[in-house]
């Protein structure tokens, strides 16, 4: 009876890290397919967002084919850049790359990147910034946060209301404030709307990625993210600290380091 229940042991134990080397190898297959999908469409993208501006027509029947390509083409360059960040976060290839940077150059271009979003939402945006000098700190990152803040207010706060942006620099801490009118996420616990691929009970949240890359970019910058709800209103509020040693790379905006080759995350 002492041998029959030993060997069952052994043999539920050797189940367990069957299973265990499945799950190791089932995660390692994701990261790969992620890293694979994002090398494949993110070059192709740059170039095409590269043409289109060229193709704006002068006719206005015309060019509103063309904003709604331009637009949905934005559309899909942002989540190829989630898409790239979350496979480099899955393969841990996801690497700091600090310059001298402008805050107020890289929230234009999270704005300008949003801007049919923010029209066809009748959305006002107020933008209050008491940073005045260049900080250094990774510009890639840094625009994609900006980004997935303001994207996420715009396309889940209430139409036809007011966006308000807050940057500022308190004891040597980057804080951005972006604080929309609406609901908020319907979860029970925070940590949720940080959860990649999971949406709130009333479905109407999306999928999470964008946030659970804004957490992790922060985690990255050893920074953190938080919100609240309150009064009808939305408050995410990430902050980083800054770093103090001067660098040599300038980057006026995002784009230095936006399109960097994915080729070393994974080899294939």
């Amino acid at each position: 009876m002492q041998n029959k229940t030993h060997n069952e042991v052994e043999f539920l134990s050797r189940k367990i890290l069957d299973l265990n080397k499945q799950l190791i190898e089932s995660q390692s297959a994701k990261s790969r397919f992620l890293s694979l999908v994002a090398n494949e469409l993110n070059n192709p993208m740059t170039a095409l967002l590269g043409l289109i501006p060229h193709l704006k027509p002068q006719d206005m029947e015309k060019e509103k084919v063309y904003n709604l390509v331009h637009e949905e083409a934005l559309m899909l360059e942002f989540r190829i850049q989630n898409l790239v960040a979350a496979a480099q976060i899955e393969s841990g290839e996801y690497d700091l790359s600090f310059a001298t940077v402008n805050v107020t150059t890289l929230l234009n271009e999270a704005l300008e990147a949003l801007k049919y979003i923010i029209l066809n939402r009748n959305i006002s945006v107020s933008v209050t910034n008491t940073i005045n000098d260049n900080i250094v700190s990774d510009p890639q990152k840094l625009f994609l946060i900006m980004h997935n803040l303001i994207s996420n207010a715009s396309l889940f706060g209430d139409a036809n209301t007011q966006i308000e942006i807050h940057l500022s620099d308190k004891n040597n801490r980057l804080q951005i404030e972006v604080k929309n009118q609406g609901s908020g996420p319907n979860v029970a616990f925070k940590p949720q709307v940080f959860t990649r691929f999971s949406s709130d009970t009333s479905g109407l949240h999306g999928l999470g990625l964008g946030l659970s890359v804004v957490r992790s970019i922060c985690e990255l910058l050893e920074g953190d993210i938080d919100f609240i709800c309150q009064d009808n209103f939305v408050i995410f509020t990430v902050t980083l600290p800054l770093e103090t040693n001067a660098t040599d790379t300038m980057a006026c905006g995002s784009n230095e380091f936006l399109f960097d080759s994915f080729e070393d995350a994974i080899e294939l």
